[in-house]
């Protein structure tokens, strides 16, 4: 298996994705810690809304970096799944009433 080479572009778009990786394990993991907590459905869905967010994110830049899938299907698929996350964050906040 080759190395990938990664060129100075590729290395300033992937560090502030590692770096929305760790916050976005470190609100998951909050709210999921509230969740357990106070047995709060709305704070499990924006757990789930929020590690979607995070997976979107990530998931376009892998995808295109390590070549599985050309520029516009990974930033579609990436932007695809934040926005199943940004309806669960929603979805949270209607349950809440």
């Amino acid at each position: 298996m080759a190395m990938i080479q990664l060129t100075a572009l590729d290395w300033l778009t992937t560090i502030p994705k590692v770096i929305a990786l760790v916050l976005g394990i470190y609100i998951v993991r909050l709210a999921y810690k509230g969740h357990r907590r106070n047995r709060s459905k709305p704070l499990l869905w924006v757990a789930i809304g929020f590690a979607l967010i995070t997976v979107g994110a990530v998931s376009e830049g892998l995808l295109y970096l390590f070549g599985f899938a050309p520029l516009i299907i990974a930033t579609g698929t990436g932007t695809s799944v934040t926005a199943v996350g940004f309806l669960a964050i929603i979805y949270s906040i209607h349950t809440a009433k």
